[in-house]
């Protein structure tokens, strides 16, 4: 199952990483690249998430980053 939505403007958490520096971290999606989404957290830092690490947190719901693989606009046509 691939999450067809899109993500950026939506606020999320990271539950589970492989980089121990990214675990529990907050914010928006404010930009996604294939591999990549940035996220601002509520101080205005910005942060690079690498998509197939992590399993965050999205309205209530937590989705693996593995998922999220892919372009936005060909994610949407799977």
């Amino acid at each position: 199952m691939t999450y067809r939505n899109c993500i950026i403007g939506k606020q999320i958490e990271v539950v589970h990483s492989t980089n121990w520096c990214d675990l529990h971290s907050k914010g928006k999606v404010v930009d996604e690249t294939r591999n990549m989404m940035q996220t601002e957290n509520e101080n205005g830092e910005l942060k690079w998430l690498i998509k197939k690490n992590v399993i965050v947190l999205l309205n209530g719901q937590k989705i693996d980053g593995k998922e999220l693989v892919g372009r936005p606009e060909d994610r949407i046509k799977r």
